[in-house]
């Protein structure tokens, strides 16, 4: 209960903007109190974001490691990246949104280290298929790479906090469609220009 009052408060408000007295009061209990089960409000966050970071980091290692070419490789990791910052909206969020935060703390270096190799493996996948053929060979990993992440923060907000009114969409979106808009767009912003037409390929599921 408490750790749910924490995540929705730095979700909305900001991890430095909210007080131990705040979550205490969104909880009904008294500040003091929370101190008999976090040592401090770092630990709050703490506890809140290392899994889901540390899920996607290990994820990301997964997928730039599979025996299969780089483009199935590219769209997998999109799209298990986009399914994880749906499911985990809040989580994600505030990793995304405290991103300052974290480089500046040494509590959280295993945070930065984790995004850090995260990153790596995505530019891995972009550099394999430049060398296949697949992908153009000037392209700027560290732009494309940090332009997708962006990208797919926004659909994933969009998608789990629109209402379905038509100030936020004409129409509902399902998660598939919103997937294959985006792969579709990476993918034509990524190809070498003699495959821009192929099909875009299924993300790879483990059988």
């Amino acid at each position: 209960m408490i750790l749910e009052a924490a995540r929705r408060r730095f979700a909305e408000f900001g991890f430095e903007a909210t007080t131990v007295r705040q979550i205490a009061d969104d909880v009904g209990i008294l500040s003091g109190s929370l101190y008999h089960h976090f040592d401090t409000k770092e630990a709050m966050l703490d506890e809140i974001v290392r899994g889901p970071v540390l899920a996607m980091h290990d994820e990301a290692l997964r997928i730039a490691a599979l025996p299969i070419d780089a483009e199935t490789r590219l769209v997998t990791l999109i799209a298990a990246e986009l399914d994880a910052l749906t499911r985990r909206r809040e989580q994600t969020s505030i990793v995304y949104s405290e991103r300052k935060f974290f480089r500046r703390s040494p509590y959280f270096a295993y945070l930065m280290k984790a995004r850090s190799e995260g990153f790596a493996a995505w530019a891995s996948v972009l550099g394999d298929g430049a060398r296949e053929g697949m992908f153009n060979r000037d392209i700027d990993a560290y732009l494309t790479i940090s332009t997708v992440m962006r990208m797919l923060n926004t659909g994933a907000d969009w998608f789990r906090n629109e209402d379905g009114s038509p100030r936020d969409a004409p129409r509902y979106y399902p998660f598939e469609e919103l997937l294959a808009f985006y792969l579709g767009f990476v993918l034509r912003a990524v190809r070498t220009p003699a495959r821009a037409g192929e099909p875009v390929p299924q993300p790879h599921v483990e059988t």
